[in-house]
């Protein structure tokens, strides 16, 4: 969980992600965060896996499961995918990055 988040800053996406933790999970959401009902993407690392679950309001839930040390990559698909969030500087599609 922790390499997710250092990813993130490392990315200057923290501008882009709303997250908040709980004892097992990190639960993010694009910002700006809007009124409920809202979807989210939480993570789960527990003993060497790791789940990423995009949660929506409609119910059109998506759950992946794969060895924790795939968990970077893995969550980065789910921001691309889910929310449209790109692991670049500026956020944007790396064609659209900024130079």
């Amino acid at each position: 969980m922790l390499d997710i988040v250092d990813s993130v800053i490392a990315f200057e996406a923290e501008a882009l992600l709303a997250g908040t933790t709980s004892m097992f999970d990190l639960i993010v959401t694009p910002k700006p965060v809007t009124s409920p009902p809202v979807d989210v993407v939480r993570v789960r690392s527990t003993n060497g896996w790791i789940t990423i679950e995009h949660i929506t309001h409609t119910g059109r839930n998506d759950r992946i499961q794969r060895p924790a040390q795939e968990g970077v990559a893995l969550f980065w698909r789910f921001m691309i995918e889910k929310f449209g969030i790109h692991p670049t500087p500026t956020g944007a599609p790396p064609d659209q990055a900024a130079p």
